[in-house]
């Protein structure tokens, strides 16, 4: 999963002035609230029309464009920490939160990025992804008799409860060794801690999230002492064994990676599966060329990334100068938040981008970032999203809202708490 790091210390911010600033920050701050949120499509269409590259009081440099997006994720210059190296979360020594995620793999830059993404990238190739399909269908399966069962009852049920959360953290769970029954109870302790990510949090309570980051070291570093003694075939006993030349994890990095692995692993994924199923029950013409034609499944899972991606920012620092294709210098020491949602609807590159079109032929959407930080769990994400939305509709003729589908209040991760559906 790649997520946005924008509870920042001001001293990367830019603090001179712009013509447009007063406009784009208007938007931003429209954008955080309940309203702006529910018509985020709208806000950047508007951003669009002023450029891709925008200098806000509020937040840095705001990226919009595609291409802008894309260079910035590509290039190296484009940090997570500071020139001098110091983590960029304001005020980390005072909360739990962010201390953890300061030490994740997610807030590295190179060398140490390197190093930890190369000890632990052998279980997410495509031929390990390929190995877990079989256990993704048992797991699946078993959900969707669960939801055909109480859907002959007539009873209303919640995609995201019955079936978005519990697939993804199953299949990450068993892939790390957390039992199954211990799974249930992560889910709001997850969101708790992402909200760490989000504008709102900056200056806001970080209480909930503490208690989650302290919940969650504890738990892990627990599963590591047992793995220790008594090795499983496992990910967590894989990387307490895992190498690289004469290099290990240190007790800190693992319990931080083993978190990161946890959190990033379903909660994305997560958020696709129950985003991809609203905008296709708000497509109903879409939805129907999907049942017409199953083997549209691939290029409709990256339509529904692009539509509305599961997660819409992900934050940088500038490094070093660089320079944008379009010729835009980039001075060192200046946040730069790419607006990914933004990026996927730049109508340069995607014609028509507020309609849904589940053929769509075009750019690659940049919901899993891109350059050393592309999250590392898409190809699994993927799987997962096509053998639900398949099996879903394989099942289920008649798939119809039941209700108000519920969002969760946070810009970055951008999910669902609640998509009541009935099914026939």
């Amino acid at each position: 999963m790649l997520v946005s790091c924008v509870a920042w210390d001001r001293s990367v911010m830019l603090t001179g002035t712009d013509p447009t600033a007063r406009t784009v920050d208007q938007i931003l701050s429209e954008m955080m609230t309940p309203a702006g949120r529910a018509r985020i499509g709208d806000l950047y269409a508007e951003l669009h029309t002023l450029g891709e590259l925008h200098r806000t009081r509020l937040m840095g440099r705001l990226v919009t464009g595609y291409r802008a997006a894309d260079a910035v994720l590509r290039n190296t210059a484009a940090g997570r920490n500071r020139p001098d190296g110091r983590p960029i979360f304001k005020d980390a020594d005072q909360h739990s939160s962010r201390r953890l995620v300061n030490r994740t793999m997610l807030m590295a830059d190179p060398p140490d990025h390197s190093r930890l993404r190369r000890l632990v990238s052998k279980a997410f190739t495509m031929r390990a992804v390929a190995g877990l399909e079989p256990t993704i269908r048992e797991l699946l399966d078993a959900l969707l008799d669960d939801l055909a069962a109480r859907a002959a009852d007539g009873e209303t049920v919640d995609l995201m409860s019955g079936l978005a959360f519990r697939l993804p953290v199953a299949v990450i769970g068993r892939l790390l060794g957390v039992p199954a029954a211990e799974q249930p109870g992560f889910q709001q302790m997850v969101r708790d801690l992402n909200a760490v990510f989000d504008p709102d949090i900056a200056n806001g309570d970080m209480t909930d999230a503490d208690l989650a980051a302290d919940t969650l070291e504890a738990y892990f570093a627990e599963l590591i002492r047992e793995r220790r003694t008594h090795p499983r075939e496992d990910l967590t006993s894989a990387l307490i064994a895992a190498r690289d030349d004469d290099d290990r994890l240190s007790e800190d990095e693992l319990v931080a990676m083993l978190v990161q692995l946890f959190t990033a692993g379903f909660e994305t994924t997560t958020n696709l599966i129950g985003n991809g199923m609203l905008a296709l029950l708000e497509h109903p013409d879409q939805l129907a060329r999907l049942r017409a034609d199953p083997s549209m499944m691939p290029s409709a899972v990256e339509e529904l990334l692009r539509y509305d991606s599961p997660v819409q920012a992900s934050g940088r620092v500038s490094r070093a100068d660089f320079t944008l294709p379009d010729g835009t210098v980039v001075p060192e020491n200046r946040f730069l938040l790419v607006m990914l949602g933004a990026a996927n609807h730049d109508p340069r590159v995607f014609s028509q981008p507020h309609r849904l079109i589940l053929d769509r032929a075009e750019a690659t959407p940049l919901s899993f970032g891109n350059g050393i930080h592309f999250c590392l769990g898409a190809g699994l994400a993927r799987v997962e999203a096509r053998m639900v939305f398949t099996e879903l509709l394989r099942r289920f003729p008649s798939i119809e809202l039941a209700g108000t589908p519920q969002r969760t209040p946070y810009l970055t991760i951008w999910g669902l708490n609640r998509l009541p559906l009935r099914l026939r």
